[in-house]
């Protein structure tokens, strides 16, 4: 019987932090506009927040569906805090890169619990290792392509028992 792989790491190992640093400047970048718009006039001001507030809040959502990822053979592993994810390569979709920064989308055919798509960053310093890591996801795009070959086909009519 052959020995099973080690899963391999797709995302970064320093998301943890990276999120609070993160959310550290977003809020000062936030703050300073704030504190700076304030003297020009309450209109200008609540301008200022509403579309600055909505910029921050996005960027917040996006930073937070981030996930780390793991695949092997069979799967894709989603390791969160409290609770960890497996997903069968065969339902998965595919993975687009998203962003210039390393932010990769999963899509799959049936939701799981972390619904029809999530994302993953690949690492910190994506732009300087971006073949490494681009490698690395298209090792995981040839897995999923294998993985989806061998699964069973069943006719559109066929009975289930």
């Amino acid at each position: 019987m052959a020995e099973k792989q080690k899963p391999v790491r797709l995302s970064s190992r320093f998301l943890g932090p990276y999120r609070w640093v993160l959310y550290a400047i977003y809020i000062s970048i936030f703050g300073s506009i704030i504190i700076g718009s304030f003297g020009k006039g309450w209109f200008y001001f609540a301008g200022q927040t509403a579309l600055y507030g909505y910029i921050l809040f996005m960027l917040v959502r996006l930073i937070h569906k981030l996930e780390q990822v793991s695949f092997d053979d069979d799967f894709l592993y989603v390791l969160q805090k409290h609770q960890d994810y497996i997903i069968p390569l065969e339902n998965i979709e595919s993975i687009k890169i998203e962003s210039l920064g390393g932010v990769y989308k999963v899509n799959l055919y049936n939701a799981e619990q972390l619904g029809k798509e999530f994302y993953f960053k690949t690492s910190l310093l994506y732009p300087l290792n971006a073949k490494k890591k681009d490698a690395l996801v298209n090792v995981a795009r040839k897995k999923i392509a294998l993985a989806k070959s061998r699964r069973q086909q069943l006719p559109h009519n066929a009975l289930m028992s």
